[in-house]
């Protein structure tokens, strides 16, 4: 199989976003890039040099829309949940294109997927900082168990340290027998119980940053347009502060050492561009 350049997979991204770009202006949806994709339109008018992902947000009930007009009607591309495949464990969807697969070293539930960009719901946590903390530390133990079920060839890999922390390894065994399709279920329904039209505060339960995640609804509903590789996308209007609570002082550059991907995946074209 012949691996994809950073400069492609980029590209192959780029397309699927136009394409959900075009989709949610049709449908009169919303949406934000968001994570390293807005800093990338922000700090370098597209993407981080050396990353190839895009991230985008979606408020919880335009998220479902989005959802269910995948799923009645034909994309050309591929979208990926919890609801259509049981491989698949995260609280977010993926969109991705037809013709590439990847190779994961840690990510065995997703090894054929390919290029493709994420989408994560904001969802409603409360009208209080302390309510939507309470709300989002809520269902904290059945997501790492969701991460903790992806370990497999983490314990397995010939470089993996001589000795696991007691924590990550008690969580991982305990994964091995829990119904991961049940758990997505268990969370998302706590989760959508709270509404985002009625929260003073709302974030993405499935984002890294844990508390920091946690903003006033009013921030997901106002939106401007910046340009990202040349074309203008949707974005929150109060971006900057998005983005320094997130990363700080976000326009400065990491060192040089650093300037990496924070990705493990290696994609590929098919052989075959009709395999499935």
């Amino acid at each position: 199989m012949q691996e994809l350049i950073l400069k492609e997979v980029q590209k192959i991204a780029l397309s699927l976003l136009i394409e959900f770009d075009n989709i949610c202006k049709a449908q009169s949806l919303r949406y934000s890039l968001g994570g390293g994709t807005l800093l990338g339109a922000v700090r370098h008018n597209g993407f981080i040099p050396w990353d190839d992902d895009i991230d985008v947000m979606m408020p919880r009930p335009d998220y479902e829309k989005f959802l269910k007009y995948c799923t009645e009607n034909l994309p050309t591309f591929d979208v990926l949940s919890y609801q259509n495949n049981s491989n698949y464990t995260n609280l977010f969807i993926k969109i991705a294109d037809r013709h590439t697969k990847s190779s994961d070293g840690r990510k065995e539930l997703e090894d054929n997927i390919g290029v493709c960009i994420d989408i994560f719901p904001i969802d409603g946590l409360g009208d209080s900082f302390k309510t939507a903390l309470k709300n989002f530390n809520r269902t904290k133990f059945r997501r790492e168990l969701l991460v903790a079920s992806k370990w497999r060839k983490f314990f397995k890999s010939k470089t993996r340290p001589i000795y696991f922390e007691p924590i990550r390894l008690g969580m991982y065994l305990i994964s091995r027998f829990v119904n991961k399709q049940k758990l997505c279920v268990s969370i998302d329904e706590s989760i959508k119980s709270i509404k985002f039209e009625n929260s003073r505060y709302s974030g993405c339960v499935s984002g890294s940053y844990r508390e920091r995640e946690i903003m006033r609804t009013e921030t997901f509903v106002n939106y401007t347009t910046l340009s990202f590789e040349n074309r203008e996308f949707d974005v929150i209007s109060d971006y900057h502060e998005y983005l320094r609570q997130h990363y700080g002082d976000y326009m400065k550059l990491p060192p040089v050492d650093k300037r990496i991907t924070h990705h493990s995946t290696q994609f590929y074209w098919k052989i075959n561009k009709d395999e499935k």
